[in-house]
């Protein structure tokens, strides 16, 4: 039972350091201008924007500060930014520490939460697709 520590530690320094790459490469690469970032193969192949669509455009307008024009490009987002990070927190940080954990998972990770999720993810690419 020993591996479970070492395999989360192990996918924490993963995450680390794809993240540090990540902030690297948008902070300091226009993805507009750059031909190092790929191009959305949903909005290639069928002209809709998917929930990812303006994703790398958001992130080098936020790495260079530039919050307005980050959720511009895709507020939904910007918005699940605190989301992801509460998420992390809490799988790799707090659950170690605190007990009260469980039920702050259920609430904002269980059944419910994750179908709200999707609910607003389907409905904010209905409506960036019909405006």
């Amino acid at each position: 039972m020993r591996s479970r520590p070492v395999i989360k530690l192990l996918i924490g320094l993963v995450l680390i350091i794809t993240i540090s790459a990540g902030v690297y490469l948008y902070s300091g690469y226009n993805p507009e201008d750059s031909g190092l970032f790929p191009k959305c193969p949903v909005y290639m192949l069928t002209g809709y924007k998917c929930p990812g669509c303006g994703s790398q455009r958001a992130f080098h307008h936020l790495f260079n500060g530039n919050f307005r024009a980050a959720f511009v490009y895709n507020p939904v987002m910007l918005v699940l930014i605190p989301y992801i990070l509460l998420g992390i927190f809490i799988e790799y940080v707090a659950s170690q520490q605190w007990r009260t954990v469980s039920h702050i998972r259920r609430i904002f990770f269980g059944k419910e939460a994750v179908l709200i999720l999707a609910a607003v993810i389907a409905l904010y690419t209905i409506l960036r697709n019909t405006t």
